[in-house]
Formats: C-alpha cells, structure tokens, sequence
C-alpha cells in the first residue's frame, strides 16, 4: 500500500510548483524495492504533476539498483531514467548528480566515475555555484567518524572532499538518511536532505530548498511538509 507514500510526494510536488523552482533533484530510492513496476509507476504519476518548465533529474539509490558482490546493476534504474549521473549547468549554477552506489560497493566504475566528476566540475569554470548530489552522504557530521551503514567509507571521503575543494564545489547534498544531518569539511557543508514519506529520526517530512542567484548561494533550508 503506497498510499502514504503518494500522499506526501504529492503534497510535495505542489510546493516545489508553487515556489516556481529551476529544477529538481530526487536524491534516490525513489522505490523501495527496485524489481517492483507497480512502485516505479506509482512514484512516475505522483511526479508527473510536477510543472513542466521544472528540470527534473534522478539519482540512484541502493532501493533503485541490484547489488551483488561490490557490482552495481543500475538496470531497474535506468531502464526509466536512463544514465545514472548527470550535470546542469545554467544561470551561473552547475549541478552535478552521481551514483553513489558505486563509491559504497566498491564497483569498478567508480574510478571512471570520479575522473567524470571532476572533469565536468572544472569545466564549469569560476564564479559559478557548484553542487553535487548524491544518495549516500560522504559522512554525517565528522569526515573523521568512524563507518557505518549510511555514510561512505572513511577511507573514500578525503580524496573526494579534497577535489571538491580544489574544483570550487560549494556544497554537497544526500539522502538515504531518512533524517537530516549537517557536517563540513575544508568550508564545503555535507548535508542530507530528509525524505519526503518515512523517515528514521526526528525530522519531519520535508524536502531542501536552495536559492542560488547571480552566482552566489543565498540560502539553504529544509521545508517541511
């Protein structure tokens, strides 16, 4: 029964309407379970209400692919959305998208993934807000804390957050918390964005709201449904 489910994504889908936003990103597990057409469809109508003029993009979380031994099958993922990343650039803003799912089991693809990543961050140039998204947070609080099932390996994050600095990325968003947490490394803000049904903590159902104008990052807040 997805009524619970659909219920808030909708609900959330009229606000982002309302606040007349550039674009949307779906941070992952957009199903809980991924070989499930019927969860696929129902999340496809609830967003289908979403305005046209919006830019929406998908990112996968592990509830979206099939993991098996460090290999990441994105099949049930991309047979709908198509790639598992993606960049956005406009008005002075680059968005960047990744598959998580690939830092966290280990797959090979992460390497060519990194080396994308990087590219198109550069390329993006100055004076231009730059944000990268994902499903797993890199770490909740503390780069230094210690691993756990939400976050990326302790011995991933330096290496990341390292060239997010020197590429002027200006913030990085997750999910998969279910519950919202915020951290900082070398001034880059790690943040989970709350999901929009069932959460695991305190938070309230809610989405994050950012507003970037003229190549500065105004403001960043969660909005509660």
């Amino acid at each position: 029964d997805l009524t619970y489910e659909t219920a808030y994504l909708q609900q959330a889908v009229g606000m982002v309407n309302g606040l007349k936003a550039d674009a949307v990103v779906f941070t992952g597990d957009q199903v809980n379970k991924p070989e499930d057409v019927e969860q696929w469809d129902t999340f496809a109508d609830a967003i289908s209400e979403i305005d046209s003029n919006v830019s929406v993009f998908h990112i996968p979380g592990n509830h979206d692919v099939l993991l098996s031994e460090g290999m990441v099958d994105v099949t049930p993922f991309s047979s709908r959305y198509g790639d598992d990343r993606f960049v956005y650039s406009d008005k002075k803003v680059c968005i960047v998208g990744i598959n998580s799912n690939l830092i966290k089991s280990n797959d090979p693809r992460e390497e060519e993934q990194f080396e994308w990543m990087r590219s198109v961050l550069e390329a993006a140039g100055e004076d231009v807000v730059k944000l990268v998204f994902c499903h797993h947070p890199f770490f909740l609080t503390d780069i230094e804390e210690e691993d756990g099932y939400f976050q990326i390996q302790k011995d991933k994050r330096h290496r990341y957050f390292d060239m997010f600095a020197s590429s002027g990325v200006s913030a990085v968003y997750a999910g998969h918390l279910h519950n919202s947490s915020e951290g900082e490394y070398r001034g880059i803000p790690m943040k989970t964005a709350t999901s929009v049904a069932y959460q695991l903590g305190p938070a309230r159902q809610s989405f994050r709201h950012i507003v970037i104008s003229d190549g500065s990052l105004l403001s960043d807040e969660m909005v509660d449904l």
